[in-house]
């Protein structure tokens, strides 16, 4: 079962897609980059209008991957910024040593 994930902070969000595919990276890969003295929503805020953003992006991945339509976005992180409108691509690596996909 895939995990379409997405996350926001302040005026910045991201989404990416799990599909549990043999060489991709797992959701704690993700959350290795980020560590555990990452900011929490509660600390610094968040923008609502952005939650609608990633919302939407998050349910466009999961129509794509229902449908069988388009390339999901697995493998990568989407991030968008709300204050200059922009997105970002960052290739997302599986960790050799991860307790839960490495080998």
């Amino acid at each position: 079962m895939p995990l379409v994930s997405g996350a926001a902070i302040r005026m910045e969000g991201q989404i990416t897609v799990f599909t549990y595919q043999d060489g991709e990276p797992c959701y704690r890969c993700l959350s290795r980059l980020f560590g555990e003295n990452a900011l929490t929503c509660v600390e610094a805020g968040v923008m609502a209008p952005l939650i609608g953003v990633i919302g939407s992006l998050q349910a466009m991945e999961a129509i794509k991957l229902l449908a069988g339509y388009g390339k999901p976005a697995s493998g990568k992180i989407v991030m968008y910024d709300a204050m200059t409108c922009q997105f970002r691509e960052m290739k997302l690596m599986r960790n050799p040593g991860c307790e839960v996909c490495g080998q």
